[in-house]
């Protein structure tokens, strides 16, 4: 590391221990946290659930709130035959209700409810209901909860700082970075649990009883300020919880953070294989392998493969995720859970 390197990696080591002091995780307030009335269209409260079973059956929601503006709304389905269906819509008006989340109790249990249409297959129909001919719609219903089998991981006060600081300590520093950085912040954790419900498709009843997690971020986001993200979360046999996360945006070629979790006990991730050679074509690879080490000094390989992939639109197409079903292989243990890319549509930012 050079001497500049190094000098402005203690400032932010510094800074940021200082502000984590200062601004301690409220549990209550983020769990309880409502999007303001006069929000901007760039400010966003998305609340994300999914559930995962070792018979290949997995269930999403995403609710993405939007201040001024339609709300970005995920349904997706695997059954037990390896059939996939995705939401008829993927924004609703603010009065529409077709996904409804409530904290019951905070950082431990969550009421989900979803009624509206669905189709079959990984991608949501262009135009839906101006050319209806030939698409098939499934009225479908899910009530559920979510109820927590561990503590909340806030990524702003639980992660360690190293990942951060490296990533911001090699970018060029200037006013209109740190303005960039400081506009762009939010609040983004996750947590372990039980999901259990009933979905009915069109008169068939299905009961829902997977592991499960679910994130909730709320703060200013805009999709096409992000070039490109890459998003792991695996479940294994033995309840341990990995998450590791890969952004990269306007400001910060790329970003690393996450985690092992199991019970109370937390490993925080120190680095892993770049994005920049996983899937650089703007599509999940069927197979690929990272590499992690954890401060700790643990370190892991992950073996990831795909099952199934949904599609999801965002920001009027300016940003397309690509949401993945997958399997993985952590170190000789199996687990299951959900492989995440997101694609800007300027596909020359995805390299830089």
């Amino acid at each position: 590391m050079s001497l500049k390197a190094f000098v402005k990696t203690q400032i932010l080591k510094l800074n940021f221990n200082k502000n984590r002091k200062k601004n301690s995780f409220d549990e209550n307030h983020s769990e309880l946290y409502k999007l303001n009335a006069e929000a901007e269209k760039d400010f966003n409260n998305s609340y994300y659930f999914s559930g995962h079973s070792l018979n290949g059956q997995n269930i999403i929601f995403r609710l993405g709130e939007r201040g001024q503006a339609n709300s970005e709304t995920w349904f997706a389905y695997s059954d037990l035959n390896g059939a996939n269906y995705i939401c008829a819509h993927q924004d609703a008006e603010k009065d529409q209700t077709m996904i409804a989340v409530s904290c019951i109790e905070p950082g431990k249990r969550w009421k989900i409810q979803y009624s509206g249409g669905i189709t079959p297959g990984t991608k949501t129909p262009q135009n839906i209901w101006r050319n209806p001919k030939g698409i098939r719609v499934i009225p479908t219903v899910f009530e559920g909860e979510f109820t927590a089998s561990m503590p909340i991981f806030d990524f702003s006060t639980h992660m360690d700082s190293k990942g951060f600081v490296s990533a911001i300590a090699h970018e060029k520093w200037s006013k209109k970075f740190f303005e960039q950085f400081s506009q762009n912040n939010q609040v983004y954790y996750e947590q372990q649990g039980r999901l259990k419900g009933v979905l009915n498709l069109s008169g068939k009843k299905t009961e829902i009883d997977m592991f499960s997690f679910r994130n909730h971020s709320f703060g200013k986001r805009d999709w096409n300020s992000m070039d490109r993200h890459i998003r792991l979360c695996a479940l294994t046999e033995n309840d341990q919880l990995l998450s590791i996360n890969m952004i990269g945006n306007t400001f910060i070629k790329e970003l690393q953070s996450g985690y092992i979790a199991y019970k109370d006990k937390t490993n925080c991730l120190d680095s892993c294989t770049s994005m920049k050679t996983i899937g650089i074509d703007g599509n999940i690879p069927n197979k690929f392998d990272i590499m992690a080490k954890f401060v700790d000094g643990r370190k892991t390989v992950i073996r990831c493969e795909k099952q199934s992939v949904f599609e999801f639109l965002v920001d009027n197409g300016n940003y397309t995720i690509f949401e993945g079903i997958a399997r993985f292989d952590i170190n000789g243990t199996k687990a299951y859970g959900i492989i995440e890319f997101g694609y800007n549509a300027d596909s020359s930012r995805w390299l830089r």
